[in-house]
């Protein structure tokens, strides 16, 4: 199979598609993105699996651009109180959810870790659901921050889904002579490492979100500006020199607007 990096950003990628598609995909489409990836009859059971039953699925709706940029602030104050209370309904609508799965004891799950270090591929699925739980616990950790717990549990799910992967087929290697608490801990902190760099990636998109409707408003209120003060919109030329950017970067913007 390719590079775990590529897989993922793959599996990211349609996991969105499929959660904002018009209609639901078939099992062709799906794997047409994996069409360059030497995947397994069984990895490719797995894959569908998880997109078809744990990619989470919401409707999103467009914002208009000029109205984003007057309520700017009034919609970010309310956006975090709906985003925390939207938070609060998914994450009772999941633990529900979980508490209808088959549960295993320690003793079982071991047997489960060493049966995937024999190279037994179907076991993965087992672990990926006994562990919904546990990335529910490691995601409830950032909840905090403004990202939505779906994607926060999405991406600890496909990080523990590359992990497990990785962890299939290899009796030789130092994690199969571990404990059940090592081998537990291990997996947590691939979870983690998977919502952080989730976190970090929002964050980077989030910022420049923020710098573009920052450009946005200035360009705005200095067309609005410009237009009481000389009686008529003003040209590209006269928003750069007001707002100290340059023409195209107005024109790119002022078109952004228009659409």
């Amino acid at each position: 199979m390719t590079d775990q990096n590529t897989f993922m950003e793959v599996l990211r990628e349609v996991a969105e598609i499929i959660r904002t598609a018009e209609a639901p995909m078939s099992e062709e489409e799906i794997m047409a993105y994996f069409s360059d990836m030497e995947l397994t009859d069984k990895q490719r059971v797995l894959v569908l699996d998880y997109l078809n039953n744990k990619a989470f699925k919401e409707d999103e709706s467009l914002v208009n651009s000029e109205e984003m940029i007057d309520d700017k602030e009034a919609e970010d104050g309310q956006s975090r109180i709906d985003a925390a209370a939207e938070n609060s309904k998914v994450l009772q609508a999941y633990m529900e959810d979980l508490s209808l799965l088959e549960t295993y004891e320690d003793e079982e799950i071991m047997k489960l870790y060493k049966r995937l270090f024999a190279g037994e591929e179907e076991v993965i699925e087992i672990l990926s659901t006994v562990w919904l739980p546990k990335v529910l616990d490691v995601a409830k950790g950032y909840i905090d921050i403004h990202a939505k717990v779906e994607d926060l549990i999405q991406e600890g799910n496909i990080a523990l889904l590359m992990r497990l992967n990785q962890l299939c087929g290899t009796p030789d290697c130092s994690d199969a002579e571990k404990s059940f608490q090592e081998i537990e801990e291990g997996l947590s902190k691939a979870v983690e490492k998977g919502i952080m760099e989730y976190i970090s990636e929002w964050d980077d998109a989030k910022q420049q979100e923020n710098k573009l409707v920052g450009k946005l408003s200035l360009v705005h209120e200095a067309s609005r500006f410009l237009e009481e003060e000389n009686g008529e919109p003003p040209t590209i030329h006269e928003l750069a020199a007001y707002t100290n950017m340059s023409v195209g970067e107005i024109r790119d913007l002022k078109e952004f607007i228009k659409k």
